[in-house]
């Protein structure tokens, strides 16, 4: 009796093991991060202050191939933080995007920013603008030449003081992204009218 104990015992045992190890490698799994996608960098011509997340903006991922689809998203992101400003931000938002920016665009809006803090703009009252990419349309995208032209559709809403002086429109941006130094960076961002 005391042999067959043991062996059931040792079978429901080694039962266990099995089922934890399973339910710790399926865990695992599940958890484990997914690889980021490639990130592309992006820029404006006219800088434009945005509010800024206090979140700090990861180094662009570089992957072999990009696509047309990969600038859009970059386009369509730039252009949501780029276009986004409160007068009581630090145009942190702005500062975060420069790892996105092109040399050019980088020297554009620092000195944007150098000239908006010498005006010393009233912060007492809020001023906020907030901006959501609606659409992105690939005008132009030439990996080759290591150019692409986008357009993004975007819904922006004004605020200035309390909330219910808002106001919300439509406005184009067009986005120009060029390869500079191996990898994707805005090069240039207009508002329409």
């Amino acid at each position: 009796m005391n042999g067959k104990k043991l062996v059931a015992i040792l079978v429901i045992l080694f039962a266990l093991i099995i089922l934890i190890g399973l339910v710790y490698f399926m865990f695992l799994a599940s958890v484990r991060p997914k690889q980021p996608t490639a990130a592309v960098p992006a820029a404006e011509e006219k800088p434009a202050a945005t509010a800024a997340p206090e979140t700090v903006t990861p180094a662009p991922a570089r992957k072999e191939k990009v696509t047309a689809e990969d600038l859009q998203r970059l386009a369509a992101s730039f252009v949501e933080r780029y276009g986004s400003y409160s007068n009581q931000s630090g145009y942190a938002n702005i500062l975060d995007l420069e790892i996105f920016m092109s040399r050019a665009l980088k020297r554009l809006t620092r000195d944007y920013i150098e000239r908006s803090r010498s005006q010393n703009r009233q912060t007492d009252i809020y001023y906020g603008l907030t901006t959501k990419a609606v659409v992105v349309a690939t005008k132009q995208f030439d990996d080759y030449a290591g150019q692409a032209e986008f357009i993004v559709k975007t819904q922006r809403k004004e605020s200035a003081g309390v909330s219910a002086n808002a106001r919300t429109f439509q406005q184009d941006a067009s986005v120009v992204i060029i390869k500079e130094g191996g990898a994707w960076k805005v090069d240039k961002l207009t508002w329409g009218e």
